[in-house]
């Protein structure tokens, strides 16, 4: 299969050398000096253990491409879906398959806006990678990757969830992909809002009772409006879940903390955001989650006081 991954950065580099044994794969990425570092020494990948591979992978420099390809992968931040997409429109054919691994909610719609809804699959990824430098990444975490058509084009997301299976991902055809975006959300809008807020490390949510009940109330606003989109979980059993990711996660810092301590612009529309939006089309009040999206908005225009 011949893939482009839009977006050269940890999971982008990621998933590129994982694809790149049985497929034609090449990065696209906005930046001159990771295009170049890439397309002169290839993708370094360390693994947890110590151990590093190169990989020899095509590189080219976002919206220069005049190749199309049957699969395009999404891999920059929510906020610049819509652009790198725009940008890249050239790659894009009548038979190309966008695919989303991205956070929040919201994706869906905007891929739209490209190709139709039956050539559209969305999906998760419980991988976790760091960027070391450009080209560069060190693997620190191996999870499932789930993969389903919005639209119920099963056969495709079979025959694609199929090719990453051979490529050495452990990786499955997801049925309701709606679903599996919802109880990836849970986690989201409560480790990444909440901690990026404090400035503090994951464990907080698990070590602070006012924290924690905070996030609970984040939860208990989602789980209304997740009801609503036709998606029912257990309050008991997702609340559990997500504090057994921030124990199992307790040192670490979510990356909207770190794009708030980096001054950069957060993916909380897509995110916490995204729950206010779909409150408003259900008639369901967030007042929760659109306070903690504001102040999150208003974290990032203070940026330019932090910097002096």
């Amino acid at each position: 299969m011949k893939i482009a991954i839009i977006g050269a950065g940890a999971m982008g580099c990621l998933y590129a050398c994982f694809l790149s044994g049985e497929n034609e794969v090449t990065l696209l990425d906005a930046s001159d000096a990771v295009v170049s570092a890439i397309g002169a020494a290839g993708v370094f990948l360390q693994e947890s253990d110590g151990t590093e591979n190169c990989y020899t992978i095509r590189a080219e420099k976002s919206g220069e491409s005049v190749d199309t390809f049957d699969l395009v992968i999404l891999f920059v931040k929510d906020t610049v879906s819509r652009a790198a997409l725009a940008s890249n429109a050239g790659i894009i054919g009548e038979n190309t398959v966008l695919l989303s691994l991205q956070n929040g909610l919201g994706n869906y719609e905007i891929l739209r806006e490209f190709v139709p809804g039956e050539r559209i699959l969305l999906g998760t990824s419980k991988h976790n990678s760091v960027v070391l430098a450009p080209g560069r990444v060190y693997h620190s975490g191996v999870g499932e990757t789930q993969i389903g058509s919005p639209a119920g084009n099963t056969a495709l997301a079979q025959r694609v969830a199929k090719n990453f299976g051979e490529c050495g991902i452990d990786c499955r055809f997801c049925e309701n992909v709606n679903h599996l975006l919802w109880k990836k959300l849970f986690v989201n809008l409560t480790v990444n809002p909440i901690t990026a807020i404090l400035g503090s490390t994951i464990g907080v949510l698990t070590d602070v009772e006012e924290c924690r009940a905070l996030a609970e109330s984040v939860i208990d606003e989602a789980l209304a409006v997740a009801r609503a989109d036709g998606e029912t979980f257990s309050e008991k059993e997702t609340k559990e879940e997500v504090l057994l990711v921030c124990e199992k996660l307790r040192t670490g810092k979510a990356s909207m903390c770190q794009d708030i301590l980096n001054c950069r612009k957060t993916e909380i529309d897509f995110i916490n955001g995204a729950v206010v939006r779909l409150g408003e089309k259900y008639g369901i009040p967030t007042p929760v989650n659109r306070t903690v999206t504001q102040l999150i908005k208003t974290k990032e225009k203070m940026y330019e006081e932090i910097k002096k």
